[in-house]
């Protein structure tokens, strides 16, 4: 066995046995702990009619063209200065045995980091990386709460240490994070259930490092007003079951002010995520003409206020299906203010203009593509250490 579940089964005085797994890799297919869309739940309607819609003209037809003219006058002048991306790994360590019940351990190596541009050329950022051990939370057999798991980091490093993984290659853990198996939480998840929530923790830890370095941007005042703005690739509706930290380390006034210059574009989204509000939405995007978008909705979750659109980029050739070339937009907005349909409009021009050159062949998803943010992507991805390494330990 490895460092770690050698460490587990060695610190509990027999109330933990530990075993191997041969494998050590966890496909993504096996591991789609969310679904296939980056939304995940209806919002809140508004009561107030009037704040159906996100914007302060909105359109009597349902898809709004964007003009030639507009995208054309916009190239080589983006807002957009900057492309966020979060990537992760996920590694099986093996098996621990808990008052009679299995239960997995996985270890998570997320990737956070983001590009800018300079002038037409996109230039590498930065980019942090983060190790996780996901564990059930049964381990704290003395129910000593998170000081227990801070411990048991520290611990594990501390052994780590006393190997050449760390004096040479400078390998540690970052955070031992536990997972819920309450009852309640897993009877829905099936096969796998507890592996699932493992990574849940560890998808968690990703969507948490991508706020908070939407954050150091902000207040080093990176991204600061129209002109310079971020694009992050997924959704920016960050929900309270989503995350590993307690809503005080990323507080709603934090949120209001790091993410007004920064635009969400999810390339998988759920088209009848609005159906309660507009019956017909996903016929609408399905058949949205290239370079078109719907009007802007006025989307409320968690007592956040979001103001969401479909565009269609481009004007694909046999693409796989018709939502194959369109992406779901998302800006935050304050509750009693609309987005200007002109901002709307100017957005849509631009993130038309981000999606040239394409990356065909280059990526199945080619078609929702951003350019930047495929590179973003690309960038994010060659930081990875060595996962030989990882092996090495659990």
């Amino acid at each position: 066995m490895g460092l770690i579940l050698d460490y587990m089964a060695s610190t509990s005085d027999g109330k933990v046995k530990a075993y191997d797994s041969q494998k050590r890799f966890i496909d993504d297919f096996e591991l789609d702990t969310f679904g296939e869309f980056d939304d995940h739940k209806y919002g809140e309607q508004p009561k107030d009619k009037s704040l159906l819609y996100a914007e302060d003209k909105p359109s009597k037809v349902p898809h709004i063209e964007i003009k030639s003219k507009d995208i054309l006058s916009r190239k080589g002048k983006s807002r957009f200065k900057y492309f966020l991306d979060g990537t992760r790994h996920v590694y099986k360590v093996g098996d621990i045995a808990i008052d009679g019940t299995v239960y997995p351990l996985a270890v998570g190596q997320i990737i956070v980091g983001y590009c800018g541009r300079d002038g037409r050329d996109i230039k590498n950022g930065q980019f942090k990386r983060t190790i996780v051990l996901a564990v059930p939370r049964q381990w704290d057999l003395n129910h000593q709460g998170n000081n227990f798991f801070r411990r048991q980091c520290e611990e594990i490093n501390k052994r780590i240490g006393e190997t050449l993984l760390s004096s040479k290659f400078g390998l540690h853990f970052d955070y031992v994070i536990p997972y819920g198996v309450e009852s309640s939480s897993v009877q829905e998840l099936g096969r796998n259930k507890y592996l699932r929530l493992a990574t849940a923790c560890i998808q968690n830890e990703m969507l948490d490092q991508e706020r908070l370095l939407v954050q150091e941007l902000v207040m080093g005042g990176i991204i600061s007003d129209n002109y310079a703005m971020l694009i992050k690739d997924g959704s920016i509706e960050y929900k309270k079951d989503f995350t590993n930290r307690p809503d005080a380390d990323l507080a709603n006034a934090k949120f209001t002010s790091n993410f007004r210059d920064v635009v969400g574009v999810s390339k998988m989204f759920d088209p009848e995520l609005l159906s309660k509000r507009e019956p017909r939405i996903g016929t609408m995007i399905a058949e949205l003409p290239p370079m078109h978008r719907t009007r802007a909705y006025r989307y409320i979750h968690e007592g956040k206020s979001y103001c969401v659109w479909y565009l269609r980029l481009r004007d694909t050739f046999n693409r796989s299906n018709n939502y194959a070339d369109i992406v779901k937009v998302e800006m935050f907005m304050p509750f009693d203010k609309n987005k200007e349909s002109s901002l709307i409009n100017s957005i849509s021009a631009h993130l038309i203009n981000e999606a040239y050159p394409v990356c065909y062949g280059q990526d199945a998803r080619w078609a929702n593509h951003l350019y930047p943010i495929h590179i973003t992507e690309r960038f994010c991805k060659s930081m990875f250490i060595d996962e030989k390494l990882i092996i090495r330990v659990i």
